[in-house]
């Protein structure tokens, strides 16, 4: 069992929820509160505060989390941005693209960390870049 301090932003962690219910719920951390240790954590659909009182179990620490903000859930693992390439006219995907970018940059340094969101910054630019010259 973990508790709340020991935790970082962008962990995947599992817990009881109701508590004493048997039901895990599986989501990530997107905000710490140490100074009333408690956790805001999102599983896709819901947000959830959580506390110590929890049975807190970390799955994957955020440095491991691969960019899984990509990935579609497919069966066949094709990525998002792959995915709106063969979906989208060149208009469409320039402006998915363009906001992705554009995004990342306005928010820099007040959501993820700095090198993190510059890191996205990086990708959305070179697969965009790789699209537009592979046609």
């Amino acid at each position: 069992m973990t508790q709340i301090h020991l935790l970082n932003k962008g962990d995947i962690i599992e817990f009881e929820y109701p508590i004493d219910s048997g039901k895990a719920i599986r989501a990530e951390v997107t905000e710490l509160h140490y100074d009333v240790m408690r956790a805001t954590v999102y599983d896709g659909t819901e947000t959830y505060r959580i506390n110590d009182y929890y049975e807190i179990c970390v799955i994957e620490k955020s440095e491991n989390v691969k960019q899984q903000h990509y990935q579609s859930n497919t069966d066949d693992g094709i990525d998002l941005i792959d995915f709106w390439h063969m979906q989208m006219t060149p208009e469409e995907f320039q402006g998915a693209m363009k906001s992705q970018i554009s995004k990342y940059a306005i928010r820099l340094g007040r959501k993820d960390d700095r090198i993190k969101e510059l890191y996205k910054i990086e990708d959305y630019a070179r697969r965009y870049r790789e699209k537009l010259e592979a046609e």
